[in-house]
């Protein structure tokens, strides 16, 4: 090949022509600027395998370009980066239609009563460690609690009876934000609060949980700047896997080891 210019060529079955390349295609549409055929030599149909890696790996990412897209073996997604490559936030491609919701995640732990925790939670919350021994998200073997980029659920024992659940700030910095909870025992108005990393906050704000509650809170992002306007639906459900006896108040009837706690953080559109 003595002219670079030419109008194309072919190197290892990919075809270069006229500053586009195509894959199995002599001839690129002219709106790409990379053409992958369905088909390769032998007419035998063929997808396209972007990088696979796990979470621990896409993280080792070095400032990831926006749109970057990759296979995540731990989510078993196909993912791209929505936000910055200083501040990427990975998401999953949905098949889910036009829903109000862009990411959802979902946390199911089982048994939540009695204590998974000997200890009680303290007041204000503990900062967030995976092994902190107040908190029931150091017991991995009973599930786990949703999370995001942003935040995560966690759970400690209150009292012998009751529970407090905590939104932690997981961003690596500082976060803060407005939020309203919708809880059968003390519905609260927060505005202007502000986490640092590993900070949390009790979602219910009397701190005491019983059993049969279910808590919902409306949290919109005001900083920093760049996930400003970011707004979630953060909630906590207890439910029973069977269908003897209604849940006692304290979550200690009858059944008790069927009870489980289901968490969620859905992110707006």
């Amino acid at each position: 090949m003595n002219k670079l210019n030419a109008a194309a060529f072919i190197i290892a079955g990919i075809i270069f022509s006229k500053g586009q390349v195509g894959i199995g295609t002599a001839t690129p549409d002219t709106s790409t600027n990379l053409h992958v055929a369905p088909t390769n030599i032998s007419n035998q149909y063929k997808g396209t395998l972007l990088g696979t890696m796990s979470t621990t790996n896409r993280d080792s990412i070095s400032q990831p370009a926006t749109g970057l897209m990759i296979y995540n073996t731990t989510d078993n997604c196909l993912q791209i980066n929505n936000g910055t490559p200083s501040a990427p936030r990975w998401e999953c491609l949905s098949e889910e239609p036009d829903l109000p919701f862009g990411t959802m995640t979902f946390g199911r732990y089982k048994p939540i009563y009695p204590g998974i925790t000997a200890s009680t939670i303290s007041i204000p919350p503990p900062q967030y460690s995976p092994t902190n021994t107040q908190l029931y998200g150091a017991y991995p073997a009973n599930g786990n609690f949703a999370y995001n980029d942003l935040f995560r659920i966690d759970v400690g024992r209150r009292t012998g009876d009751t529970y407090s659940t905590v939104l932690y700030n997981v961003s690596g910095e500082r976060i803060t934000f407005n939020y309203n909870s919708n809880a059968y025992h003390n519905p609260i108005v927060g505005s202007n609060i502000s986490l640092y990393d590993t900070q949390g906050r009790f979602i219910d704000g009397d701190n005491i949980t019983y059993y049969t509650e279910a808590q919902n809170c409306y949290v919109t992002v005001t900083s920093p700047a760049k996930w400003a306007g970011r707004k979630f639906l953060i909630g906590v459900n207890i439910f029973k896997e069977d269908v003897s006896n209604a849940i006692a108040t304290g979550g200690n009837g009858t059944g008790k080891e069927n009870q489980s706690m289901l968490t969620y953080i859905f992110e707006f559109k």
